[in-house]
């Protein structure tokens, strides 16, 4: 049997000239070209691009200079690199319940959870698109600016989602041109901002903070590090990019797909789209059971995944700030019963509709 994965990214070929360069080693061609066509689709000034998303988002938090005992409000339920990013520097987390719709971070807490934490060094808000559906984000800057307090919007694998940016809002949007990190196929990390500073200080740090005087000297002005991509994974990601859109239609029909055939099942509820949704991940709900459920899918092939586990169930926090598992009980509810079925625009209309038959078949001759 053959397994139908998670995710897959496009087989698509390298367009001869960007082969070319990037076989030459002249990555600074591909480099300028790649960040100048997403710059202009975001309708932002200034793109910096980097090896892979959470690298994106570790150099957009040296940009802004975090220190240790700086303070980020991030959803509880935000891929593990964010909570990970923002403990390099000996910052901290303020985690937000979540809303149970959407998953993404709950509006209505966050100005709550500020007074709570008012005596406190907060720094802004990172709020991540979850499988890459928006927000009311208007509401979040007007909240951050009320306060002083940086925006991060972080879509990983949102790329292409339909969405024109005010002028200074956020301070920086992190996102990658592909959903999942896989082993194979490129996935370049983008940071876009207005900000010519934080732009400019994001490009030093990004190649070991390196200051070239010559064409062949060069002075370390500060410390930076290796984010820069590869010369093929630039390649790859400039022919992928005229694919982008058509890859988020394509999910977005294999969604509606999915919708149709999951709406009238007992135990599975399909996603909820209230904002525009790129369906970097198709997430649904199992009433009971929903490891039995899991593993049932893994048998007939079906990769089946949680994304993403809450982090305040994770070791780490828990000893780290002493959070009870009922701390946030939306996303405690939700990890109980979501689970993300594969959904990518390579998929053929059969292997969905294997799926779709997979998911159908357990909900209904399972004994609950």
């Amino acid at each position: 049997m053959e397994k139908i994965a998670l995710y897959q990214p496009p087989i698509i070929s390298i367009e001869k000239r960007h082969l070319n360069l990037a076989l030459k080693g002249d990555r600074g061609e591909l480099l300028e070209e790649f960040e100048t066509s997403v710059a202009r689709k975001l309708g932002v000034p200034y793109v910096i691009a980097v090896a892979n998303p959470v690298l994106a988002m570790h150099l957009a938090l040296c940009a802004l200079d975090m220190k240790r005992g700086d303070k980020m409000i991030t959803t509880v339920n935000a891929h593990p690199g964010v909570g990970q990013t923002i403990r390099q520097f000996d910052s901290e987390l303020i985690f937000c319940d979540i809303e149970s719709d959407t998953f993404n971070i709950s509006f209505d807490l966050i100005e709550p959870l500020l007074e709570d934490t008012r005596s406190k060094r907060v720094r802004g808000i990172i709020c991540s698109l979850t499988a890459g559906q928006a927000g009311d984000f208007k509401r979040l800057y007007a909240i951050a600016r009320k306060r002083g307090m940086i925006t991060i919007l972080e879509g990983f694998g949102a790329y292409g989602l339909e969405m024109r940016f005010s002028d200074k809002e956020p301070d920086l949007y992190v996102t990658s041109i592909v959903p999942l990190e896989l082993p194979a196929g490129a996935n370049i990390g983008i940071i876009a901002t207005f900000s010519k500073k934080l732009r400019d200080r994001a490009a030093l740090i990004r190649n070991y903070a390196l200051n070239y005087t010559t064409s062949y000297i060069y002075d370390m002005v500060e410390v930076g590090y290796a984010y820069m991509p590869s010369a093929i994974d630039l390649a790859y990601a400039i022919s992928l990019l005229p694919f982008v859109e058509k890859a988020i239609a394509r999910r977005r029909v294999i969604a509606r797909r999915y919708d149709r055939a999951f709406a009238q099942l007992k135990h599975v509820t399909p996603p909820v789209r209230k904002y525009t949704h790129a369906y970097a991940a198709y997430i649904v709900k199992i009433d009971k059971n929903r490891d039995g459920f899991a593993k049932s899918l893994i048998d007939k092939g079906i990769t089946a995944e949680v994304n993403y586990i809450p982090l305040h169930l994770m070791s780490y926090y828990r000893s780290k700030y002493a959070i009870k598992i009922t701390d946030f009980p939306r996303a405690l509810t939700n990890y109980q019963s979501i689970l993300s079925i594969p959904i990518y625009s390579a998929m053929k209309d059969s292997e969905a509709n294997r799926v779709i038959n997979a998911v159908t078949e357990i909900d209904q001759s399972r004994i609950w």
